[in-house]
């Protein structure tokens, strides 16, 4: 783990960002755009990262996947932290992330919308229902939590009592894998992530498995645990694209190099509002005349 001071807050010591990112030089190198687009927006406190190896006593990826966030979660809060927000890697902030903070200090906790509209019942494998003693249907009716982002105040004891089952279920062997016999390779991996040959269930509605998301809206829902932050959204979908208070932006991208900061603020702050949202108005204008055109053209020569 490496320790790197942003700001010069009179007590920093108390907040901070953690993320990880280890294997392939993207996720590496997304780390420290994720850093650089912390200094820009001034964020005051520490940025913890694991670029190496995963934290002590963390179980290996096949065997519980992604249950490294829980233990980076533990790890700082050993250290001394009490307002920790996981952002993964691949994400960006694009503005301060006080309101951010703000919210996990009033709640406890901070959990994000989802952008998807999406449930737990879709994203989740029989065998881990089953283990947890929940039906699809209930299922269908509990948000998928969004892990990308997410924010405990370790001196609440909703987000305390959160973080402990969290880290329990993620390594009960069932609930994080989605299956109970061992996971080989990459291959048998993407076949539980997305269901491919019915893999995890042959319920139509069941899209995979989200082994970290999945285990995380199992706990939040038992405590009564909702998403409520809209600060959180994902480049890829536009049908819910970025706002004037997105703070963090999910920019996952597939290919060996990422696009740098200055690239993605273009995109964001320009390019979007300024040249794309009028370009589809004058679309949309221009259509609406054709077709009112067309209108009274057709009226003339029924006349």
């Amino acid at each position: 783990m490496k320790t790197l001071r942003i700001g010069n807050g009179i007590d920093p010591s108390k907040r901070c960002v953690i993320s990880l990112g280890i294997g392939k030089e993207v996720y590496t190198s997304s780390l420290m755009r994720l850093v650089e687009s912390l200094r820009r927006v001034k964020f005051d406190g520490d940025f913890l990262f694991w670029d190496e190896k995963f934290p002590e006593g963390c179980p290996p990826h096949f065997d519980a996947p992604f249950a490294f966030k829980a233990y980076c979660f533990y790890e700082a809060n050993r250290l001394g932290y009490t307002q920790i927000l996981w952002i993964d890697s691949t994400c960006v902030a694009m503005r301060s992330l006080s309101p951010i903070f703000e919210s996990m200090n009033q709640n406890g906790y901070v959990l994000f919308n989802n952008n998807y509209d999406q449930s737990l019942g879709q994203w989740i494998s029989d065998e881990a229902l089953c283990f947890n003693h929940l039906s699809r249907e209930d299922a269908m009716t509990i948000p998928e939590i969004p892990c990308s982002v997410i924010g405990l105040d370790m001196n609440s004891g909703i987000a305390s009592s959160f973080l402990k089952q969290w880290h329990k279920i993620m390594s009960d062997g069932v609930t994080a894998k989605g299956v109970t016999s061992e996971i080989r390779d990459w291959d048998e991996y993407q076949e539980i992530s997305w269901n491919r040959n019915n893999r995890i269930s042959r319920d139509p509605r069941v899209r995979g498995h989200r082994h970290d998301q999945s285990a995380a809206g199992i706990v939040a829902h038992r405590l009564g645990m909702l998403p409520y932050s809209d600060y959180l959204k994902d480049i890829h979908y536009e049908a819910k694209p970025v706002k004037r208070n997105t703070i963090i932006l999910h920019h996952r991208e597939f290919g060996k190099s990422i696009a740098s900061l200055n690239e993605i603020h273009w995109r964001i702050f320009v390019k979007m509002p300024l040249i794309d949202k009028p370009r589809a108005m004058l679309r949309r204008l221009l259509g609406l005349a054709r077709n009112t055109k067309s209108l009274l053209g057709q009226r003339r020569n029924d006349s």
